[in-house]
């Protein structure tokens, strides 16, 4: 659609909000497409890693594009249908097959931190800004999105940033564990594409393992699923790959994955 770019560049899928005008505000009908384009890159082999970014230098994404809630959030019914979709979009980020990284310029507020803090890691400019402006918008924020923001930052970031609704610029957001890592804006791209893929290079099995077994640890212990967690680990064993990572280790060379 208009408003999301998808680009393949082998190792690396990209996903881009094309939304300028509106500092790359995500509308309902982008919300609803996000879940589809993960899977499209789910299945493609080409694809190793997946990263989201927003066009322009303004924003990553400015938060929901809020000129849709008088048509489409007008009463609790509405609202019902609209956080679906949102909740869908942020479950196919969090639960996505292969890491997903957030390469951020700008503005990340609202709905586009909460893009970002449901990706795996956050590759922020120097002149990146973050706020969850709920509260001076007296929008209810849902148990799923406290909890996401608890995982990433802990409990008492996770009051702050939803009681006050602050701006963080770049650097508070590094020292509180809401980016992994700061760049100068002029360096963004070009530390994001080397960061990566060097992730890219590594076994695609181990990655999904690691990414499974994290993401069942987040869960609440009774939803914990450690089949699933034992099911990852003996594929990694079972694979070619892990024929091929013991041998480049023993024949002191780089190893090439397959992903199988």
């Amino acid at each position: 659609m208009a408003n999301l770019l998808v680009e393949r560049e082998a190792p690396i899928g990209w996903l881009t909000f094309h939304n300028p005008e509106r500092r790359n505000a995500v509308t309902l009908d982008m919300w609803r497409a996000i879940p589809g384009i993960l899977d499209d890159f789910a299945r493609d082999d080409t694809v190793r890693v997946v990263v989201l970014r927003g066009a322009g230098d303004e924003a990553f994404v400015a938060g929901a594009d809020i000129s849709e809630f008088k048509t489409l959030r007008t009463d609790p019914d509405a609202a019902q249908v609209y956080n679906h979709a949102t909740n869908a979009a942020f479950l196919s980020l969090k639960n996505a097959s292969k890491p997903v990284v957030a390469m951020i310029r700008g503005f990340c507020f609202g709905g586009g931190c909460a893009i970002a803090l449901h990706c795996d890691l956050r590759i922020a400019a120097d002149d990146a800004r973050f706020c969850i402006p709920a509260a001076k918008l007296g929008i209810a924020y849902g148990y799923e999105g406290v909890k996401q923001v608890i995982h990433v930052v802990g409990p008492a970031f996770a009051r702050e940033m939803l009681y006050t609704a602050r701006v963080y610029d770049s650097e508070e957001a590094l020292r509180m564990g809401l980016v992994h890592q700061r760049v100068p804006a002029q360096d963004l791209e070009g530390f994001t594409r080397s960061y990566v893929r060097a992730m890219a290079d590594n076994a695609p099995l181990t990655l999904s393992s690691v990414k499974i077994a994290i993401d069942e640890y987040l869960k609440d212990p009774a939803d914990r699923n450690e089949t699933k967690i034992a099911e990852a680990m003996e594929q990694c064993f079972a694979s070619s790959d892990y024929q091929e990572g013991y041998g480049a280790f023993l024949e002191k060379r780089k190893p090439v994955f397959q992903g199988h």
